[in-house]
């Protein structure tokens, strides 16, 4: 079967140190989301920059850039420039006003019918603009929708070395390259942990693919799974007490679950079939799965004890890489078409609806925001293997990265602490 001599290709890859280039109805629309509400309206004023240096003004009216870039991401808000807009339209809405006094940003969100104050905040200007507009952004985000922003989350991923795979960390809107390993070989699956502060991933060493944890705080690498054969494709369950991974120490790949505490390993699937790429879903109670145990690749669900599997998809021969939204309502997957290109798909995981989001190229390994609106991905479209992110529904895709190759990508949880 296909999807075996896949996995044998790479096991050999791998062994040899290569490197692995590993119609929508309105009623399914309407079930899948639950965030049609409308967006607010909202005004972003110029900020107030009387009397500074033009380096500062060039600071603020950057800051200022970045907040708009951050809110209209974010699809809470409809951003305006003026509120005149507001005026001719007769619509309520926020104004975002902003001022500058002796190095501090104060930032306004004021009603726009009634001139009430609805909050103020004071931000003392910093040389990372950057971190400083998202900090921001996702204030505004929270104060005004009570939900999380994603302005300051990273996404982690694999990138094409002349030696090999390297790890690194991108800020959500694809600044800030950051490279997190430099061992000079083959840096694979990264997944983040719930708290922010560790990242899961494999690397080819000592004979076989083994399973590390990066704690980022202290910049160190500690062992976690070597047992013999590949030790691959983790997860975290939500809670961060446990990981899902696959294992090939007893034959073919099979799906284990390693509780960090007690260092117990559970067997979850059990048959001759091939069993990767688990992923949790957001309670904890079930693991989305690929499996080829009906002859090609196809998307299963059990629960976290490996019992009551279902399988999930029927479109399509050849269906991999399940992610499971954070709101729980959703799982993003890879499928392949009849050209053989790779793409992505969302469905329902408990009455399976397909809906289709890419085109172009090859799409592939899907990772939710955590906010569950949008998902990174990888994607051939303009030559190299980059990534890229759209919206839940597939709108407003666009590249992240666009110097180099790069795969795996995982979206990292809204940050506890500050990552550099």
């Amino acid at each position: 079967m296909e999807y075996i001599k896949r996995t044998a290709i790479l096991v050999l890859a791998l062994s040899f140190s290569l490197i692995s280039k590993p119609l929508f109805a309105q009623d399914v629309y309407l079930r899948l989301t639950d965030y049609g509400g409308g967006k607010t309206n909202i005004v972003i004023e110029p900020f107030f920059v009387s009397r500074l240096s033009d380096e500062l003004i060039t600071k603020v009216r950057n800051i200022e850039h970045i907040v708009k870039n951050d809110l209209e991401y974010s699809l809470y808000f409809e951003i305006y420039s003026d509120t005149i807009f507001l005026i001719q339209s007769d619509s309520q809405g926020i104004v975002l006003k902003g001022s500058v006094d002796n190095e501090r940003l104060s930032i306004v969100l004021e009603d726009f019918l009634s001139r009430e104050t609805i909050a103020r905040r004071d931000y003392k200007l910093s040389t990372d603009i950057r971190k400083l507009s998202h900090t921001i952004s996702d204030d505004v985000v929270e104060i005004l929708t009570g939900e999380k922003g994603i302005a300051s989350t990273k996404i982690v991923f694999s990138y094409k070395t002349a030696t090999g795979k390297e790890l690194a960390m991108i800020d959500y809107d694809g600044f800030t390259f950051t490279p997190l390993t430099k061992n000079e070989n083959f840096n694979l699956f990264p997944a983040w942990a719930p708290d922010g502060k560790r990242v899961l991933f494999s690397t080819y060493l000592r004979g076989r693919l083994n399973l590390y944890v990066f704690d980022l705080e202290r910049r160190v690498i500690e062992s976690l799974s070597s047992f013999q054969g590949l030790n691959f494709a983790p997860c975290w369950s939500p809670d961060g007490t446990k990981i899902c991974l696959s294992l090939t120490k007893d034959g073919n790949a099979e799906i284990y679950l390693l509780d960090l505490e007690t260092k117990k390993l559970n067997r979850l699937t059990n048959n001759r079939a091939i069993d990767v790429s688990p992923a949790f879903s957001p309670n904890s109670r079930e693991i989305a799965f690929v499996s080829d145990r009906s002859g090609n690749p196809q998307i299963y669900v059990m629960d976290i004890y490996g019992g009551n599997v279902r399988r999930l998809t029927y479109h399509g021969s050849y269906n991999t890489s399940p992610a499971w939204s954070p709101r729980g309502d959703i799982i993003a997957y890879v499928s392949r078409e009849d050209d053989n290109s790779q793409q992505i798909y969302i469905t329902d995981p408990y009455d399976f609806s397909p809906i289709r989001l890419t085109y172009d190229g090859n799409n592939e390994e899907p990772s939710w925001s955590p906010d569950g609106l949008h998902i990174v991905f990888a994607s051939n479209r303009h030559g190299r293997y980059e990534l890229c992110t759209m919206n839940w529904d597939g709108s407003r895709q666009r590249r992240l990265t666009n110097s180099i190759t790069a795969n795996g990508p995982d979206w990292s949880p809204v940050p506890r602490l500050s990552i550099n």
